[in-house]
């Protein structure tokens, strides 16, 4: 069947529900043909690259939107909902599966000073593939919470306040779990910072 290209294209995504809303079909997949893709990476890196388990979540919150739209949040950005959703259906996958991970060591890089600057250009003169590798391992080993923030923040580019509406949680919060984050990967990834 052909991509229609007809006026849904042009409508806002909040438009876009409000159709799906009245049982438009195409509005429900002018918004999937917008989000799948970036959802689906969303998914894979929350779900330690598992692609089968990904694409089976993002089926799950697809179906969600066609059975239930008049369950979309209209006083939030679709953009912010939509991650929210998506949020909570890793949060529930990890529930499931009762992983659950704390680690003891919080308490005290929560006291040491950060710098994501630093950080982030030491990073970027490594080996990239390495570095990637080694920094998913890092990232499954924290809770969902914290690879979640750092996740958000930088790869999908949000905001500390989009953040803390898509994990439903005070702005302290996630900055405390995105400097608890950064300080494990300081602290781990320091056999790559380069000796001048």
């Amino acid at each position: 069947m052909p991509k229609s290209t007809g006026k849904f294209s042009l409508l806002s995504d909040e438009e876009l529900m409000f159709f799906l809303s009245n049982g438009e079909e195409l509005a429900f997949d002018e918004i999937y043909e917008r989000y799948s893709k970036r959802l689906l990476g969303y998914f894979i890196r929350m779900l330690n690259f598992d692609k089968e388990l990904a694409e089976d979540v993002l089926q799950d919150l697809f179906l969600k939107i066609a059975e239930a739209p008049e369950k979309f949040d209209k006083s939030r950005s679709f953009k912010t909902w939509i991650f929210s959703v998506a949020s909570n259906s890793c949060k529930n996958y990890y529930r499931h599966k009762k992983i659950v991970s704390e680690s003891a060591e919080e308490i005290r890089y929560m006291n040491e000073s950060i710098n994501d600057a630093a950080f982030l250009n030491s990073a970027s003169k490594i080996d990239a593939a390495t570095f990637r590798k080694t920094l998913e391992e890092i990232l499954n080993e924290l809770s969902t919470e914290k690879k979640e923030a750092f996740i958000l923040k930088y790869q999908e580019e949000k905001t500390i306040s989009e953040i803390a509406l898509i994990q439903n949680c005070p702005e302290g919060s996630v900055k405390s779990r995105l400097h608890y984050t950064i300080k494990v990967l300081e602290e781990k990834l320091k056999i790559f910072k380069p000796v001048n």
